[in-house]
């Protein structure tokens, strides 16, 4: 492991090994996708809208098992650089064992108060009926899809991302093979996107769970090190990640409800397809940060400085080259992407204006998810979570809730790049005061 995580990499090297990264956070992203897909074109836009209402709720889970695992999987790597393999085995075998029980209280917990969560996220009478039904699926896939986010951050840990692709390719395939049965065969409606993601997810984390109970993984289950401290310290480091999900459902619960006054129903699925488009961007920006994750904790534990600076030069060219593409991708092929989800020709309108403003934030959240994760990835959880806070809650709802008041339906579209320009301003004065000073300690 350590020659693999503290070698010298080319560029085109790098790209080799952040690329199994950038396509598993690409197809994790699909999952909701496919269902919009799906339901759009075999049942209806009701259908669409109930999907981006429950998307609050897996936030919820999804935020924890971020937290959990990168946080923890800092620490873990720091420890494997510092070549303590069993604190790495301790810490990683009693995080494993804190997920389990957060993810049977979490279930329990939403399984008990789903129709008033429902109400508060914005679902309306009409749309009640699909949103009890996928809603239901989405709480009986807490805990499944938290372990599959968690083993695939650890099998990058772990020096494997093989494995994380090849969790998340069978996931996403099965994902479109059980929807396109279950909603355009069977005819099942909303009921068969729930089923089709519970069952491929399942199988996707149970991928995970072999590989880290056979011989093949380097860390191992050994008996958990009970050690609160660690995680405590666990969950402060990783909080920047669980505050971007926390606030993802935040926003898109405002967005959901500020689209209602203006479009009603049909704005709150020009909303889901408009969210399914940033997923898949960001998802880019993303596999690069938690590929390169683990390799910084390992080599800032080892103390490699010079290894640390050959990867954040690789992944700042990446970065940068990738924020443009994504940007002229959204900004002028946006509306062909907006006629695959919806043969609705309102829902379309709506939504081939608000991509043209939209688009600009793909140019600046590249850099926030970028240093943030790397200030995670270092054990500093501090600024990660002031720059994940600061971009994906503070500054979008202010925005979200300001700037329709003077701008009408546009100062929603442009909500979220104002939200990212203003960010991005923080995170390199982090970068460049904080991230240097900690280089010379």
């Amino acid at each position: 492991m350590e020659e693999f995580f503290s070698k010298k990499q080319t560029y085109p090297q790098f790209i080799r090994y952040v690329t199994p990264s950038i396509i598993t956070m690409i197809f994790l992203s699909f999952y909701t996708t496919i269902d919009g897909f799906f339901v759009s074109r075999f049942v209806n836009s009701n259908a669409l809208a109930a999907i981006n209402i429950i998307i609050p709720i897996t936030c919820v889970f999804f935020g924890i098992s971020v937290m959990l695992a990168n946080g923890s999987g800092a620490l873990v790597g720091i420890k494997l650089g510092e070549k303590d393999e069993e604190g790495a085995n301790g810490l990683f075998s009693f995080v494993t064992l804190v997920l389990l029980v957060v993810s049977i209280l979490l279930t329990i917990l939403f399984l008990v108060f789903l129709r008033p969560i429902l109400i508060m996220l914005g679902s309306t009478q009409k749309l009640m009926p699909y949103t009890m039904t996928y809603g239901f699926l989405t709480v009986l896939m807490i805990m499944p899809m938290m372990f599959k986010l968690y083993f695939e951050y650890y099998a990058r840990v772990d020096g494997n991302p093989e494995v994380t692709l090849l969790m998340s390719t069978v996931g996403l395939s099965l994902n479109l093979v059980f929807d396109y049965l279950f909603i355009a065969v069977f005819d099942m409606g909303i009921l068969g996107a729930g089923l089709g993601t519970f069952s491929s997810i399942t199988i996707s984390s149970i991928i995970g769970l072999v590989y880290f109970v056979s011989n093949k993984s380097n860390l191992k289950f050994t008996n958990p090190n009970v050690n609160f401290k660690a995680l405590l310290f666990s969950c402060y480091n990783g909080i920047s990640e669980m505050f971007t999900e926390f606030s993802t459902g935040i926003t898109t619960l405002l967005f959901n409800k500020s689209i209602l006054v203006f479009h009603g129903e049909n704005g709150v699925a020009t909303m889901s397809i408009i969210t399914y488009m940033y997923y898949f961007f960001i998802a880019v920006y993303f596999g690069i940060t938690v590929g390169i994750s683990p390799m910084i904790s390992f080599n800032f534990g080892a103390k490699n400085l010079d290894k640390i600076k050959e990867s954040l030069r690789h992944s700042f060219v990446s970065i940068g080259i990738s924020s443009v593409l994504i940007f002229l991708i959204s900004m002028f092929c946006g509306k062909y992407i907006i006629s695959a989800f919806t043969s609705d020709m309102d829902v379309f309108n709506i939504a081939s204006y608000g991509i043209q403003l939209f688009s600009f934030c793909f140019l600046m959240i590249s850099v926030n998810i970028f240093i943030s994760g790397y200030f995670t990835a270092i054990g500093n959880g501090t600024i990660s979570g002031v720059i994940s806070i600061l971009h994906s809650l503070i500054f979008v709802s202010i925005a979200i809730i300001v700037l329709p008041l003077f701008l009408g339906v546009s100062g929603i579209w442009i909500s979220v790049p104002v939200a990212e320009f203003l960010t991005a301003f923080f995170s390199m004065y982090f970068y460049i005061k904080i991230g240097r000073r900690i280089f010379k300690s």
